[in-house]
């Protein structure tokens, strides 16, 4: 008797017999004669069940199923996609900067009660982990390339998820040395269950037929850093005032090893044209990061996304001191503060779609021009109407961040070493966080009103909207189908 094991060729799942069967059954007739005959067959019985656990699993995801005869995405394929948006944007729901990271200032007075600390001493553990992450975030992307999306986000989240529950331990042990410590393990171990870890899982699924739709898939996943936020933030807050700060720590960490860690282990797969690249069937289309660097809009991307990252984050985090200054009493500022989180969320959304139906980086120069005038406005005129619209403005503008540099890297270099390529991009992403909020802190303290900060963060807005039209058009040998109109 014959059974069906599984083997990738093209990327689809082919199914092959062997006699694994027949030989395990004559080996169950022997196993009471001989212990070591015995063990064996258990071995061989055990492999059998194996290999029909993996056929009927692979055929569940629908791998077996990529394209029709017509080059369309079959129907299983398609939801096959749709399935791993989901599970992507729950990856970084429970990524490190959705659950640590966005929630550094929960632990700001907690930390400065139990041991004298500052504000700034409290959040020079941030700025560390960013840069930190950002000299991670290269090598993270060549991991990626090399031992695929699935594999590195099951690593990252499991290491990640154990450094943070360590971070009291190395506290008490250390000091503010223990914190810092803490935060370069997360940035280190966390680095690949960002967006970076998502991004080539997401594009592999979303070529070809589906290329169309590749702009809203990573709109959605990105959707995941606000709704992380969102959920995180209060979860918090409870253990932190039940718990104390150590239980924070301790239930921030239970997030991804309970909720995200399973998920990549037994739901997220690779695109079955990503598995068939891994297994030397196929080639992907696109450039090496060297390749890559010696194109003139490689260097237009890296500036693009520091200015990005340092101009709306350098306005983000101190735009609710701005609001008090204009005016605005705390309850209303709290409210302003969840409603450009909320904005951030259908934002994403609607500039993924939007991507997928016009040229993008025409679609990004009007989504970062609102924010540029809006800061200007800011500047020169500090009042609370002003001040009010401006910070929805900015919303739009942070909406659109991420899912535009991991579009971007997709369409211009292509899948073959895109996790290499993004990592590297995002670094320069992360440069920014750790450079903005700290330029426009210090422009603050300087001048001890936000006028020459914001008046910058404007003149690097128009910068953005320079670079983006001087972008040029995607190059088509990457992708079958192309919208660019």
């Amino acid at each position: 008797m014959n059974i069906l094991t599984p083997s990738l060729q093209h990327g689809k799942v082919e199914q092959r017999p062997v006699d694994e069967l027949a030989i395990a059954y004559r080996m169950r007739c022997q196993l009471t004669q001989d212990p070591i005959i015995r063990a064996r067959g258990a071995i061989m019985v055990t492999n059998l069940f194996a290999n029909v656990i993996d056929v009927c699993s692979m055929q569940y995801r629908g791998l077996e199923v990529g394209m029709s005869d017509g080059g369309e995405a079959s129907a299983v394929y398609r939801r096959q996609a749709w399935f791993m948006v989901g599970f992507a944007t729950i990856g970084v729901m429970c990524s490190v900067i959705s659950t640590v990271m966005i929630n550094t200032g929960l632990f700001i007075r907690p930390l400065g009660a139990a041991f004298g600390w500052s504000r700034g001493d409290v959040v020079a553990s941030l700025s560390i982990g960013a840069l930190v992450m950002a000299v991670a975030n290269p090598f993270v992307g060549q991991l990626i390339d090399r031992l695929g999306s699935r594999r590195m986000l099951i690593l990252s989240q499991l290491g990640f998820g154990l450094a943070t529950a360590a971070i009291p331990w190395l506290i008490s042990t250390n000091g503010i040395s223990g914190l810092y410590l803490g935060y370069a393990l997360i940035s280190i171990l966390g680095a690949g269950s960002t967006i970076v870890g998502f991004i080539r899982l997401l594009s592999g699924w979303f070529s070809g037929p589906l290329l169309g739709s590749r702009g809203f898939a990573l709109g959605c996943c990105s959707a995941g850093v606000p709704l992380g936020a969102a959920l995180s933030g209060p979860l918090a807050i409870y253990l932190i005032a039940k718990f104390g700060w150590a239980g924070g720590f301790h239930g921030l960490a239970l997030i991804p090893l309970l909720i995200a860690l399973p998920i990549s282990i037994f739901a997220v797969r690779e695109a079955p044209l990503q598995e068939a690249a891994r297994h030397g069937n196929v080639d992907l289309p696109g450039l090496t990061l060297r390749e890559a660097s010696r194109t003139g809009h490689f260097w237009k991307l890296i500036a693009l996304v520091f200015l990005i990252s340092a101009c709306l984050q350098g306005l983000a985090i101190h735009m609710a001191p701005f609001l008090q200054d204009v005016g605005l009493p705390l309850s209303s500022v709290a409210i302003m503060t969840t409603l450009i989180a909320a904005i951030g969320i259908p934002a994403r959304l609607v500039a993924g779609h939007l991507f997928d139906r016009f040229f993008a980086p025409r679609v990004a120069f009007v989504v970062f021009a609102l924010p540029a005038i809006s800061t200007l406005l800011m500047a020169s005129h500090p009042v609370a109407a002003v001040a009010i619209g401006g910070s929805i403005l900015l919303g739009i503008g942070q909406g659109a961040e991420s899912d535009l540099i991991g579009y971007l890297v997709s369409r211009y270099f292509g899948l073959r070493h895109s996790g290499r390529i993004f990592g590297t991009v995002y670094a320069a992403f992360m440069v920014g966080i750790a450079f903005g909020p700290f330029a426009s802190g210090r422009a603050h303290d300087y001048t001890h009103s936000y006028q020459l900060s914001f008046t910058l963060a404007a003149l690097g807005l128009f910068a953005i909207c320079a670079l983006l039209l001087w972008l040029p058009r995607f190059p088509a040998e990457f992708e079958r189908r192309a919208p660019e109109a």
